[in-house]
């Protein structure tokens, strides 16, 4: 593994590495027929090889849950994909208003780390559907957060801040005050490195310490949070053609009567407005074609007017005219009260059925509310007995444990009891063996003692013989 130093240069801009001389094989002459110019030329690689990239680092990690599903094989694409995008960073990425801003964990090397406990399986297994989330604030704030769900529906959120000091242009310290001194949540002090960042992502390398340079180091994907606002495009409808104005007091009635219609149909939509203004209309059908026809007969009679210069015959009859219109006016007048009830009648009977189908609507949306409610509370009322059995699991859990642990040291101390009788009996087995060799060392002695005797009882009877022999010679 590298150190944080070999890390640091390993990672220095291609500009300022050495060039290496490398031998090239020399390629062999082509040549191109008379029209070959006519052949399209092959694409250059060109400024967008970092954005290339960028698009394929999105889709590798895209799905991964933070790393934890992804395969071997595509752990070290990433990899590549992350020391070939290193070229691409930004001379002074920390200086960059780019930084600051929201960001998703889209994937890291080291799964365990973008979460802590939460990623364990454990920790997944209760508080599902996580995310993680990095915020960078000016001047020196960095947010991180884990939003999750209990059991799957209790919504919960964990949050750490730390703050930023530079070290270099690319490179900053991250310290978490509420971690000092503690020993979860991992070190209070980490160093980062800025490895890529643009409009989209930023690629962050977490480098081990000085005194742990053994510990292999790892890199995050952030994906940036932007905020899209829905712009609805209100399409304009082509203008509806100019309706030609009807002619005579039956079509101008007809028309009126064709727009009240359309008017108290719209009437379930709109709810009981309709057919309050319809009540409170000052205007009915009758005023409308009297109106209309006035607007009408107005427009004619000023061309009657002009036309009457030209003889006495053309003014009777266009009185004659008017007095016949009057008539009509009259008896239309009666109608038009007649079908004036009537349109309040409708409107009535419309503001009845919308005002029915309102509360109805009301009722509709208590009992799902009410229903809304029920399945809540029965949740959280399972959510309490799953806690409470999982207390229960973790209750016993902890006195089997004590128990375990009890016996554990009641079996230690028979260990020790049986190791000091065993000691004492080998302490016993020694000093025995100890009397057995003295007996044996006693009794060979005694064996020595006996040969010697047996050999002076010999000899003394020898001497007695010779002393026999020679006395019977005497």
């Amino acid at each position: 593994m590298l150190s944080a130093a070999q890390s640091i240069a390993s990672r220095a801009p291609l500009a300022a590495r050495p060039r290496q001389a490398t031998a090239q094989p020399r390629r062999p002459v082509q040549t191109q027929a008379l029209f070959g110019f006519l052949a399209p030329s092959k694409p250059k690689a060109g400024p967008n090889k970092s954005q290339e990239l960028v698009d394929q680092l999105l889709e590798l990690t895209e799905r991964t849950d933070g790393g934890l599903n992804a395969s071997p094989a595509k752990r070290e694409q990433i990899a590549a994909l992350v020391e070939e995008l290193e070229a691409y960073c930004p001379r002074n990425p920390l200086r960059s208003p780019l930084l600051y801003g929201d960001y998703e964990v889209l994937y890291a090397s080291k799964p365990q780390t973008a979460g802590g406990p939460f990623r364990s399986p454990v920790g997944r297994t209760v508080f599902p559907g996580q995310r993680a989330t990095q915020s960078i604030q000016e001047p020196n704030i960095c947010i991180n957060e884990v939003s999750y769900k209990t059991l799957g529906f209790l919504p919960g959120r964990a949050r750490q801040e730390g703050e930023i000091e530079p070290i270099n242009s690319t490179t900053f310290q991250l310290t978490f005050p509420e971690l000092d001194g503690k020993a979860k949540g991992g070190p209070p002090q980490r160093i980062i490195q800025i490895a890529y960042l643009d409009e989209r992502i930023r690629v962050a390398r977490a480098i081990p310490p000085e005194d742990r340079e053994d510990q292999e180091g790892s890199f995050y994907v952030f994906r940036r949070i932007v905020e899209e606002e829905e712009v609805e495009e209100e399409e304009e409808a082509p203008a509806p053609a100019p309706k030609r104005a009807p002619f005579g007091t039956r079509k101008i009635k007809a028309q009126a009567q064709q727009e009240v219609e359309e008017a108290a149909a719209a009437a379930p939509k709109r709810g009981g407005l309709l057919g309050t203004q319809l009540l409170g209309r000052k205007e009915g059908l009758a005023t409308i074609a009297e109106r209309r026809y006035a607007q009408q007969q107005g427009s004619r009679g000023t061309g009657a007017r002009a036309a009457g210069t030209q003889g006495r015959g053309g003014s009777q009859a266009t009185g004659t005219q008017a007095r016949k219109s009057r008539e009509e006016i009259a008896a239309e007048r009666a109608a038009a009260r007649a079908q004036q009830e009537e349109e309040r009648r409708r409107a009535k009977e419309a503001a009845a059925a919308a005002k029915a189908a309102a509360e109805e609507e009301r009722r509709r949306a208590r009992e799902q509310q009410e229903a809304e409610r029920a399945r809540q509370a029965e949740l959280r009322e399972r959510a309490k007995e799953q806690l409470a059995q999982l207390q229960g699991e973790a209750a016993e859990a902890a006195d089997a444990a004590k128990e375990a642990a009890s016996a554990v040291k009641d079996a230690e101390k028979a260990a020790a009891e049986l190791l000091k009788e065993a000691s004492r009996a080998r302490l016993v087995i020694d000093q025995a063996a100890e009397a057995a060799a003295a007996a044996a060392e006693e009794a060979e002695n005694v064996k020595q003692q006996e040969k010697e005797a047996a050999a002076a009882v010999a000899e003394a009877r020898a001497v007695l013989k010779q002393l026999e022999t020679a006395a019977r010679r005497k």
